[in-house]
């Protein structure tokens, strides 16, 4: 069976379509022109208005990069507070064979029973 056999029964359906043209109706056609200047109405661009300037800190905090690099700070800061702080007892210094320690603060000393240990 060819095509051209199954389209000869269709014929007389399509022939009917093309002699009666699908036309909208005139109130279907009166809704899409209300909804039409409706939807223009509403997008009509409103008058510019002046931006208000964004606070200081809310400045300082986008030049500084946002929530990412404020926490790093923070982070360094803290560690900077915390070495500064809880200062170390002594350094150690290796010269050859000699190892000494060196008091940063000897001033800073804990005394136990009136002894400097």
């Amino acid at each position: 069976m060819s095509d051209k056999d199954n389209m000869t029964g269709l014929e007389a359906f399509f022939d009917a379509a093309r002699a009666h043209p699908a036309e909208p109706s005139v109130a279907l056609l009166t809704r899409i022109e209300k909804e039409a200047r409706t939807v223009q109405a509403a997008t009509r661009a409103p008058v510019p208005q002046r931006r208000q300037r964004a606070s200081l800190s809310t400045q300082l905090f986008r030049l500084i990069g946002g929530w990412p690099a404020l926490t790093g700070l923070a982070t360094a800061a803290m560690t900077g507070v915390w070495l500064g702080v809880s200062l170390p007892e002594g350094l150690l210094v290796n010269e050859g064979d000699a190892a000494y320690l060196i008091d940063v603060a000897p001033e800073l000393a804990f005394d136990l029973a009136g002894g400097n240990f």
